[in-house]
């Protein structure tokens, strides 16, 4: 192979990913995979589009080999391909904020609810935790919690928060997590938290970015060594 075929090959294969990632639709659609595997409906009813079209996107995904797809019984379930599609989802966006700063802003504005809803950092909440003075809530749904979750977690759907604050400590602070810095479940949960009486709080991470947040500490401690 010549040295110009050569480089035209590589590089073709290369952008067949960014190609891939070039629609909104189809980057929401790896957002919501990094949570767990989901069938053509689901994730057509998340991203309110037809599953025509949802099934389109999932294909050219599925072409550039960023995800893998099962059937059972009746319904074809799509996962990411493997964790580095994760990792690249997490790149993008934190490079997105420092390209673009007024991404960062408006995620702020609306995940904060205008600074409303406050935020805790990770290693802050998992301090809390671990002292005994805060409880973690995963407010995603269950299936999402079954697939990944922090540790110690309590799984309550955002949809059952309401009928099951009972079961809720009241001298505790309780600090809210979903899908990631962009998902807004956890600031509802917030707000329906404090206006009951609660001390609650935003976590702006969900498992699969504090997982890939946790490996990235952890390779730079190595390569410290």
């Amino acid at each position: 192979m010549e040295a110009r075929d050569f480089k035209n090959f590589a590089y073709g294969h290369f952008t067949k990913i960014s190609k891939a990632l070039a629609s909104p639709r189809r980057f929401e659609l790896l957002d919501y995979l990094s949570q767990g595997p989901k069938t053509v409906e689901r994730l057509a009813s998340e991203t309110h589009m037809s599953v025509a079209n949802t099934s389109q996107h999932l294909q050219a995904l599925r072409e550039a080999r960023l995800v893998v797809s099962s059937k059972v019984k009746n319904h074809h379930y799509y996962e990411l391909a493997d964790q580095e599609v994760a990792e690249l989802l997490h790149i993008t966006k934190r490079l997105a904020e420092r390209r673009f700063p007024d991404v960062a802003d408006v995620r702020v504005m609306e995940t904060t609810d205008g600074g409303s809803v406050p935020v805790m950092s990770t290693s802050q909440a998992m301090a809390e935790v671990e002292a005994g003075r805060a409880v973690l809530i995963d407010v995603r749904a269950q299936d999402e919690y079954d697939s990944r979750h922090l540790s110690s977690a309590l799984s309550i759907p955002l949809d059952k928060l309401e009928e099951r604050l009972a079961e809720l400590p009241a001298t505790k602070k309780l600090i809210t997590y979903c899908r990631g810095s962009y998902c807004l479940y956890a600031s509802d949960a917030v707000r329906l938290l404090r206006s009951r009486g609660f001390d609650a709080y935003r976590l702006d991470e969900g498992p699969a970015d504090f997982a890939i947040s946790r490996e990235r500490a952890s390779d730079e401690q190595e390569d410290a060594r």
